[in-house]
């Protein structure tokens, strides 16, 4: 299974920063990522309204004190999209509006390194691969109370 990263930020030096550090991430482990490199909130908005993206890593430079209903008006567009927002750790007021936006995290940038990228492509990409065959399984009955639950878990 293929996930399909896009990395939005403001300018091209951050664009190189994010590539260096994924190529360093993906250097640890090699999982099945295709990534892309925008700038700008037009070309990130048209990557994922047209459903081309399953990670969204997006810079805080983008859009600044709009992030969060920027994220808002993106997870309305494709609500299957995860959102990773990079951030100065000033903003930190921000994480909790960021949260109830829908973004899976806000990592300030000064402790964004290969190891906690690939921690969060990881954690992504299990849930991607369970969400797969969750939608693959035919649906079973809830269990009954708590004696169903307990067998159920002894098995």
């Amino acid at each position: 299974m293929a996930i399909r990263l896009l990395i939005g930020a403001a300018d091209q030096d951050s664009l190189e920063l994010y590539a260096i550090l994924l190529d360093s991430a993906l250097r640890l482990l090699p999982l099945d990522v295709v990534a892309r490199y925008v700038r700008g909130r037009q070309e990130i908005t048209e990557r994922v309204t047209a459903g081309e993206t399953d990670v969204l890593l997006l810079d805080w430079s983008v859009a600044n004190a709009d992030t969060v209903d920027y994220v808002r008006g993106l997870l309305a567009a494709d609500r299957r999209l995860r959102t990773i927002i990079a951030m100065p750790s000033h903003m930190r007021q921000y994480r909790t509006c960021l949260w109830e936006a829908g973004a899976c995290v806000g990592l300030p940038t000064e402790h964004l390194d290969q190891e906690w990228l690939l921690s969060m492509l990881c954690l992504i990409t299990r849930a991607m691969e369970r969400e797969d065959r969750a939608a693959l399984a035919p649906a079973k009955p809830a269990p009954d109370g708590p004696d169903a639950l307990r067998e159920a878990s002894e098995r």
